[in-house]
């Protein structure tokens, strides 16, 4: 069948070549769904129906840069510059990780536990993806996110401001935070987990566009920023107020062994759907 320069179809077949030089087919496949879903609303479906369809000069244009930062290992999340994350569509850049399936499901437990009412502190907040996420889908009496980094900050506040959520942002380096007189019912962390030795098995677009900041932490020292939390929780945490932690799965005997250290009570470590200890949650 011929098929006219501009088509639709041509321009999926002109992406799917240049992208799976780097990628599995499905991946290149479901960059391209995604790159459709951006910029025009479409689907799978209607990507098929309007195979004839010309795309005009502007529309291709922007697949043409988008391919050309995504053969440069650039993620997708970057080159559009939003990601998907528990039914949100949240703004990201460099300055902050990308939304991971494993923090959806951290977030789903803390919506499941946390009763209305009760106020939240974010640590190591990021995009704003869990602070967000949380206060979106409950009636919280106060949500506030932690960043050392102040264009995270202006992500999270960002992001909050298109859902028109309330969230409080506070600049903090939690591995030398200053005391102050606010308490929290509960206190939600996913912070640098990966080893430096780690970075030999991890993916370009990870190494190249992530942040180091969120990622690493020494080997030496893995759960440097989990002590330095829990510490924080035993003085800012409400009675009977909960934690929780995303964990690197290697370390999570650790890190509940530092929340019973700090005589923190009914401590879990909760499998992800992977099968990998990836939560740890404990009562102050």
């Amino acid at each position: 069948m011929f098929v006219k320069k501009n088509s639709v179809q041509a321009i999926v077949d002109y992406l799917k070549e240049g992208l799976v030089a780097l990628y599995p087919l499905a991946e290149a496949e479901a960059i391209i769904a995604v790159l459709f879903e951006h910029y025009h609303s479409w689907n799978r479906v209607d990507i098929n129906l309007k195979s004839e369809e010309q795309l005009s000069e502007s529309e291709l244009l922007k697949l043409h840069h988008a391919l050309k930062e995504l053969k440069e290992f650039r993620p997708i999340q970057y080159v559009l510059g939003v990601a998907n994350f528990y039914n949100l569509k949240l703004m990201v850049n460099e300055h902050v990780l990308i939304p991971r399936q494993e923090t959806e499901e951290l977030v789903d437990l803390i919506i499941t536990e946390v009763d209305n009412g009760k106020s939240i502190i974010d640590i190591g907040s990021g995009s704003g993806c869990i602070s967000v996420s949380c206060k979106k889908s409950k009636n919280l009496s106060a949500v506030y996110a932690v960043d050392i980094d102040p264009h995270a900050l202006q992500l999270v506040s960002d992001n909050a401001k298109q859902y028109n959520l309330e969230i409080e942002t506070i600049r903090m380096d939690v591995l030398n935070w200053s005391d102050h007189e606010r308490k929290y019912d509960v206190v939600v962390s996913n912070p640098p987990y990966v080893l430096e030795k780690e970075k030999a098995s991890m993916h370009q677009n990870v190494l190249r566009y992530e942040p180091e900041l969120a990622l690493f932490v020494q080997d030496h020292e893995p759960i440097v920023f989990y002590e330095h939390i829990a510490d924080f929780s035993v003085k800012h945490l409400n009675t009977d107020g909960i934690i929780y932690f995303e964990v690197n799965e290697k370390f999570a005997d650790e890190v509940a062994d530092c929340l019973k250290f700090r005589n923190f009570k009914k401590i879990r470590v909760i499998k992800d759907l992977n099968g990998k200890d990836r939560i740890v949650t404990a009562i102050v």
